[in-house]
């Protein structure tokens, strides 16, 4: 054991190997024939090599343990496969071939990996009975040790799929107040360094949670958001690139580029003037048109910077629009803006915000721009119809000069009082 944990571990000197041997015993995963004899180092944490050596006893698997592992190769291969995924991530394939394993995991290591993309369950009780680990947390490990993220539609935070990409923009963990660099957050940020990768599971409103896919981590950024508390604060935001395993060599290659890219900074986005969080009548609060102004000036100046186009623009480009769609949405007041919309213009969500859709009436691929002027608030049945009704091209027409007139009313609307 010693040289395989020098070599792949980092482990040094002979005592090397008693830190894994006795941690399985005090787990209960090992069994030390005579341990109760032996003698300890004086801080009592392990048996001394010496004591080893002398009593020389047998040490082994619990007897339940070995009989169950010697007959279902399946869960061996499994177990094999998450200790080396675990905690040889960068020598996987070299550390199954010191240690023979070759042919129990000819299948690939990914195969033997428990639980598959696509598997449902009704909630998180249900997984964790399935799969172990905690049943609140949303960034938190299975029992096996390996991250998994959670993101529930009907929940407290803003996860979102970035448009026009199939990667996802996954907020961090903290419901209120700044949101802090610990628990979750810590964990996100391991596995960016050493680019592992950790489970995306998602619920959608009224369905199951599904493992939907493997991702990594292949950007921080900071904004400001609204907490549990109704209250303004910082948060992270996790960009997450879709993989087909945790094994690297599966990874496509914008995704490597994606990663070799990142500098493990947190970009920061805070610098974008959004809505201040106190009540219209607080003294000194902003008029709805002085807010509208500032977040326009803001998300002009975020436009004006924007040259290059790939996946990681495109992500720097949604998240960097959040004055753009936060001065539209106050501009509708809670209302479809479409002036013949039919469907439902002041429906609402379940957290009680409007269900609308901030829509940029000439597409980003054509052209589009991330002004306010350009944009517009849809409910979902409008939306569609702009997206993919037969009289789409006409209504974009309509639409846009709509977002301009309101543009340029709400901007002088104050003047005009």
């Amino acid at each position: 054991m010693t040289p395989l944990l020098a070599r792949y571990a980092g482990g040094q000197g002979s005592q090397a190997a008693l830190y894994p041997f006795w941690a399985l015993q005090n787990n209960d995963l090992w069994e030390v024939e005579g341990s109760e004899d032996l003698s300890l180092t004086s801080g009592g944490r392990r048996p001394t090599k010496a004591a080893l050596d002398e009593a020389n006893p047998m040490a082994g698997l619990p007897k339940d343990d070995y009989e169950l592992l010697t007959h279902d190769w399946a869960l061996t291969a499994r177990i094999a496969s998450n200790l080396l995924l675990r905690f040889f991530p960068d020598a996987m394939d070299e550390v199954a071939h010191a240690m023979g394993l070759q042919q129990l995991l000819a299948g690939g290591i990914d195969v033997a990996l428990r639980p598959r993309v696509g598997e449902l369950y009704k909630d998180r009780t249900a997984i964790a009975a399935a799969y172990g680990g905690n049943k609140v947390g949303g960034i938190t490990p299975l029992e096996d040790g390996l991250l998994s993220v959670f993101s529930d539609d009907k929940g407290p935070y803003d996860d979102s799929r970035v448009p026009g990409t199939d990667w996802i923009a996954y907020t961090g963990d903290g419901l209120s107040g700044d949101q802090e660099l610990i628990k979750g957050n810590k964990s996100m940020a391991l596995y960016q360094a050493e680019r592992r990768a950790l489970r995306y599971w998602h619920k959608p409103h009224g369905g199951d949670f599904t493992f939907e896919t493997w991702t990594v981590v292949i950007q921080c950024r900071r904004r400001w958001g609204v907490g549990a508390n109704g209250k303004r604060r910082q948060e992270f935001v996790w960009i997450l690139a879709p993989v087909a395993s945790p094994l690297s060599e599966t990874w496509p290659d914008e995704v490597n580029a994606a990663l070799n890219a990142d500098d493990l900074s947190v970009h920061n986005d805070l610098d974008l003037e959004l809505p201040e969080a106190d009540p219209d009548d607080a003294p000194g609060a902003p008029t709805p048109m002085e807010r509208y102004r500032k977040l326009s000036a803001a998300a002009r100046r975020t436009a004006a910077r924007r040259t290059e186009r790939s996946k990681l623009t495109t992500v720097e480009r949604f998240l960097r629009s959040a004055p753009a769609r936060s001065a539209v949405i106050l501009r509708s007041d809670g209302r479809c803006e479409n002036p013949t919309c039919l469907g439902h213009p002041m429906e609402r969500t379940d957290k009680g915000a409007p269900l609308l859709e901030v829509d940029h009436v000439n597409q980003l691929s054509d052209g589009g721009g991330d002004t306010p002027e350009t944009m517009i608030a849809l409910c979902p049945n409008c939306h569609a119809l702009k997206t993919r009704g037969s009289g789409r091209r006409e209504l974009s027409k309509k639409l846009l000069r709509r977002a301009r007139e309101l543009h340029e009313a709400f901007s002088q609307g104050e003047e005009q009082n």
